[in-house]
């Protein structure tokens, strides 16, 4: 069913619960590996830019557009800040993704990764794969009454949009 135009279908929605964000260990085959404490994934706006090409003589007295270049903004990740665990360190560990650092040390060294979101929307799940840089690495004000976070900003480096369903 793909044209629903006066039609009454039940939803496929999918809920973020179980979702995660995988980092790859840059290995032959590649392996994934969970970040812990992931609160939520926000993607990153896909836009395309607009030059105006508006003359004197332009019809109808109306600007005049072309779409240029596409471009894909940061994902912007939000966890629960776990200073300790391999995945957000600095010094790592484990003996996979983060054998030589966690997304600090990612973000430290400007490291261009494997990433993946995978969904928990059934067998095989989806999975979301992109190729980035950490830009951002910022703990949250640390206050009495609420839990420390930690945003990331993880920077695609190439068009992701063909790998997606």
């Amino acid at each position: 069913m793909s044209d629903v135009t006066d039609t009454f279908y039940a939803s496929k929605a999918t809920i973020g619960y179980g979702a995660q964000l995988e980092v790859g260990d840059g290995a032959s085959p590649e392996a994934f590996e969970a970040v812990a404490d992931v609160i939520s994934i926000q993607f990153g706006a896909m836009t395309t830019a607009v030059v105006d090409k508006t003359h004197l003589r332009s019809l109808a007295a109306h600007r005049e557009k072309i779409a240029a270049i596409r471009d894909s903004g940061a994902f912007a990740i939000k966890c629960i800040y776990d200073p300790t665990h391999e995945s957000q360190s600095k010094a790592g560990g484990g003996a996979g993704a983060f054998v030589s650092g966690g997304l600090l040390e990612m973000w430290i060294n400007r490291v261009n990764k494997d990433f993946r979101i995978k969904l928990n929307n059934g067998s095989p799940a989806t999975v979301l794969p992109f190729k980035g840089v950490i830009t951002k690495y910022q703990p949250s004000p640390i206050v009495v009454d609420n839990k420390i976070e930690l945003d990331i900003e993880i920077t695609p480096v190439q068009d992701f949009s063909s790998a997606l369903p």
